[in-house]
């Protein structure tokens, strides 16, 4: 039968049977407590830290005891007073951080006599022993040279880290051995730093497959940054096509072919100025000791020398009749000179005819030289820069009549320092083809050498195969930073950004670096 809500009766509750947990306060309120309880052990532990700077100062005043008594009491007293957790990290941070920045301008206080006397008794050594003090051993502002150089600037830095880590570990309480060897070591450790990352780029560039010197250029070019910097960045990630360095090459050449004209131009408005007739008879000499050459008994054995000689002849035969004032002065032989070179050039190497062409060329040239000192070195400019943009056409394939795919390979093999002999060789003319070009060659052959994901060459298949390996038998990690370590892209990204996060070239790193120095002695000397 169904029951009528009307008809039950509810019992009222009885307050003593009624039990309340022992809940705690709402989380909500957790965390705000929780971070001021931070801030105030920070700024507490700031108080302690300058506290321990002061106790030092007035330590000459009472024992070692007393001092350490009186850096305890400090503890106590932020304790009880603003009731400070003093084993909290804040707290410790607070203190360090307060420590560090009190002892920071020691290096430069020391800095000041060790100037004024070295002022006097090595003035030249001062600025470097100077800076190493300022900076706790980070630098002496030297650009040292050689292995002597840079073992003297290293032993110099250690000794002024050493000196500096030493004042600041007394500075804070310790007793300053600590802080001598970390402000010592920091150096020592830089250098060892740098080995490592030498020996990073040696693996590197072998599990990527590209080789060490695309790596060392990802790095090199975000350190310097600029044009060659955006170079590199733009063919790593294809916002350029791939031959525009075949272009940036070409006009590189065209450059230099351009200054050579210029510098050639320069030097002859010298000799132009010189009117000195100059003596024709040992040309005419050379010229017919040339006759001869393609005939046996006046009868003509080989045409194109035969040819030659004569045209040779008919031309050097006129120009000898022209006006000696015009045409017999430095400037005047030059243009006979080229006049001659020009049939040359229609001869082919090794043959008669262009031995004739050569003998006559040379005998006018000679001739010139030998009564025009000045002609003599703009000849010798002209000639080195000819023989650079020839040697540039025929190893990095920027000659016109050089296919495209042919250059590129030429070009692209730069990247690969392997057992070929004329690599350094190919090496220093892409650096003067840049140099004088004005182009950032090297960069962008770099950025395309890691433009890719994967490995190149035999180490892709090695690469996947142990990547394979690794992650069937459940090492997803490792295969994962087998994977990282082999794609050509990543690690040129990473290079990269490392260049650019060079302290030498990034003020907020730079700063940090400097703390670091600063810092590491005072952090040694933490109890």
């Amino acid at each position: 039968m169904p029951i009528d809500p009307k008809s039950v009766k509810w019992d009222a509750p009885n307050a003593s049977q009624v039990q309340w947990d022992d809940a705690p306060v709402s989380d909500g309120y957790q965390f705000p407590r929780a971070v001021g309880g931070a801030v105030r052990d920070f700024l507490a532990g700031g108080v302690r830290g300058a506290g321990s700077i002061g106790a030092t100062l007035i330590r000459p005043f009472e024992s070692a005891q007393e001092n350490a008594e009186r850096r305890t009491a400090m503890d106590q007293a932020l304790a009880n007073l603003v009731g400070a957790d003093t084993d909290s990290m804040a707290y410790g941070g607070g203190k360090l951080v307060a420590e560090v920045a009190g002892t920071s301008g020691i290096g430069g206080a020391i800095a000041k006599p060790v100037a004024a006397v070295l002022g006097r008794v090595a003035p030249s050594a001062a600025p470097a022993v100077v800076q190493a003090l300022k900076t706790g051993g980070m630098s002496t502002g030297a650009n040292p040279v050689g292995m002597a150089g840079r073992a003297g600037d290293l032993a110099l830095r250690s000794g002024a880290g050493a000196t500096v880590g030493y004042a600041s570990d007394r500075a804070v309480g310790g007793d300053g051995s600590m802080g001598a060897l970390f402000g010592g070591g920091l150096p020592l450790a830089g250098k060892v730093a740098d080995a490592a990352g030498f020996l990073g780029k040696k693996f590197l560039g072998g599990t990527t497959g590209v080789g060490d010197k695309a790596i060392d250029i990802a790095y090199q070019t975000g350190k310097s940054g600029g044009a060659a910097g955006q170079a590199f960045r733009d063919n790593m990630r294809g916002n350029v096509p791939m031959d525009d360095v075949l272009g940036a090459a070409k006009s590189a050449v065209a450059q230099m072919r351009m200054d050579r004209s210029n510098q050639y131009r320069q030097g002859m408005a010298g000799v132009s100025a010189d009117k000195s007739v100059i003596d024709f008879a040992p040309i005419d000499s050379a010229i017919n000791s040339l006759r001869s050459m393609g005939n046996y008994k006046g009868q003509v054995i080989n045409k194109n020398a035969s040819g030659t000689v004569d045209e040779i002849v008919d031309l050097v035969g006129q120009w000898k009749s022209l006006d000696p004032a015009e045409f017999h002065t430095p400037e005047g032989l030059d243009a006979l000179k080229q006049a001659i070179g020009d049939i040359r050039d229609a001869t082919q190497f090794g043959t008669p005819a262009r031995r004739a062409a050569d003998t006559a060329y040379n005998a006018v040239k000679g001739q010139i030289t030998k009564q025009a000192p000045t002609y003599a070195n703009v000849m010798k400019d002209y000639s080195e820069a000819s023989d650079l943009l020839k040697e540039v056409d025929r190893a990095l394939g920027t000659g016109e009549k050089t296919a495209a795919d042919t250059a590129m390979r030429k070009l692209q093999s730069l990247m690969r320092n392997n057992v070929n002999t004329n690599y350094g060789y190919r090496d220093d003319l892409a650096r003067q083809l840049e140099q004088r070009g004005g182009v950032d060659l090297l960069s962008s052959l770099a950025g395309q050498s890691v433009n890719d994901w994967v490995p190149r060459g035999l180490q892709r298949a090695a690469a996947g195969t142990g990547g394979a390996g690794l992650a069937l038998t459940g090492n997803l990690p490792a295969a994962a930073g087998l994977a990282a370590v082999s794609s050509p892209r990543l690690v040129g990204e990473a290079a990269h950004l490392a260049g650019r996060l060079n302290p030498a070239n990034n003020a907020l790193v730079r700063q940090l670096k400097q703390g670091a120095y600063y810092g590491a002695p005072v952090m040694a000397a933490q109890d």
